[in-house]
């Protein structure tokens, strides 16, 4: 249950920076209460309901991800927790950081330079960033549809879901509790949503001024706390690793 939970961690790391920059849209505007709402509903339908039809298909098929077998050998759990630990270990180093950083950097910037051939991948980022601007703007707007339309596009599936449904059917947990581990691991996932939705019902003022502060910070450490997940993940593979040998 404990790879489960850590698998939900590392989700939501993932998404963070998706899920802040939609519920800062949605704090801007007059009525941010209906939109913060339909945002977070739409989003755990789709999360649940997405992972509930994967458990069903796992359990009737009797095979998880193609595998038709439903142990996993230690030695993978092993090798995959050390570069995991691995990977940690070099971010968490002063020249691990800055060479992330430069490479993010490049990154962003080869992206944001237009591409003067017109290749298949500059017009498809240009389309996304297009479709993105009009996303906010019907946001700033107020509109709910759009909020829900968000909130289904957060709430796709993932590789980290998916894996946390097989470890689920691996361990041969009852279907109740398959159930209530997959709304578990949703309601984590989508908690920098459900913690604004909280602190707004309570003290409405302060909570975009919280919420722009945590996402400043999570932009100026985003890759010490992506070595903190990665960390706790490979020491937990790992141990799991060898207690199965």
């Amino acid at each position: 249950m404990s790879t489960i939970f850590l698998l939900s961690l590392a989700q939501a790391g993932s998404l963070v920076v998706q899920l802040l920059a939609v519920v800062l849209v949605i704090l801007t505007r007059d009525r941010p209460k209906p939109l913060l709402w339909a945002f977070w509903l739409s989003a755990m339908v789709v999360s649940v309901g997405s992972s509930c039809i994967a458990l069903f298909v796992f359990r009737s098929n009797g095979t998880i991800l193609g595998n038709t077998t439903r142990t996993v050998s230690p030695s993978v759990y092993i090798a995959v927790g050390l570069i995991a630990l691995a990977v940690a270990l070099f971010a968490a180093t002063k020249r691990g950081r800055d060479l992330i950083g430069r490479e993010l950097e490049k990154k962003q910037q080869d992206t944001s330079t237009p591409d003067r051939q017109g290749s298949i991948t500059a017009r498809a980022s240009a389309k996304a960033e297009d479709v993105k601007a009009k996303a906010e703007a019907a946001l700033k707007r107020g509109s709910v549809w759009v909020a829900i339309g968000a909130g289904v596009v957060l709430g796709a599936p993932t590789p980290y879901s998916l894996l946390a449904v097989g470890h689920m059917v691996r361990d041969d947990y009852r279907l109740p509790t398959q159930l209530l581990l997959i709304l578990g691991f949703s309601l984590i996932t989508y908690l920098v949503v459900e913690l604004p939705i909280i602190i707004y019902a309570v003290r409405p003022d302060a909570t975009t001024a919280r919420v722009e502060a945590f996402s400043t910070w999570l932009g100026t450490h985003k890759i010490q706390a992506a070595a903190a997940a990665a960390a706790a993940v490979g020491v937990l593979l790992i141990v799991k690793g060898l207690t199965a040998l």
